[in-house]
């Protein structure tokens, strides 16, 4: 028996996390989407935004991005790309580099797959996150060489 493509019927609900990304410059986690989306339609559920979040990227409308067990981000299917990742944060940044289709060719050479795309992810941790780590050995190093307030 045959499947089925199932075609979603439109709903303002969907259409509003849709145009929210859409607007949206980075990366957003579906509470983000959430709260805006809330804005402008007080009466949505995070649920809603949820489902919808998980039928735009099974459409392929939406691409989702998982870094560990940080919220899923999300985006809107533009042109090949490839992420940086902070392990410590989690915020997620497109990086300009060109997508590489000569991988695709190679990788399709040593399995049997057709291949459509690859992703790729870059880890490390950002420099907001790099900043608080040298703010804060600096402070214990203060902390170290301050001398002992005698107790009264």
């Amino acid at each position: 028996m045959a499947e089925k493509s199932v075609t979603l019927k439109a709903s303002l609900q969907r259409q509003l996390v849709l145009d929210i990304l859409k607007e949206s410059e980075g990366h957003p986690t579906a509470q983000t989407i959430f709260e805006e989306a809330r804005k402008r339609m007080p009466s949505i559920s995070l649920a809603t935004v949820y489902r919808n979040l998980r039928l735009l990227v099974k459409q392929g409308n939406l691409i989702e991005s998982k870094i560990g067990n940080k919220p899923s981000r999300f985006e809107t299917r533009k042109n090949r790309h490839y992420h940086v990742c902070c392990v410590r944060c989690g915020s997620l940044e497109d990086l300009v580099l060109p997508y590489q289709s000569v991988l695709d060719r190679k990788v399709e050479g040593m399995v049997r797959y057709q291949l459509q795309e690859h992703r790729m992810e870059f880890f490390g941790i950002c420099p907001r996150c790099q900043g608080r780590s040298r703010n804060s050995s600096q402070l214990g190093k203060q902390k170290l060489h301050q001398p002992a307030i005698p107790a009264r």
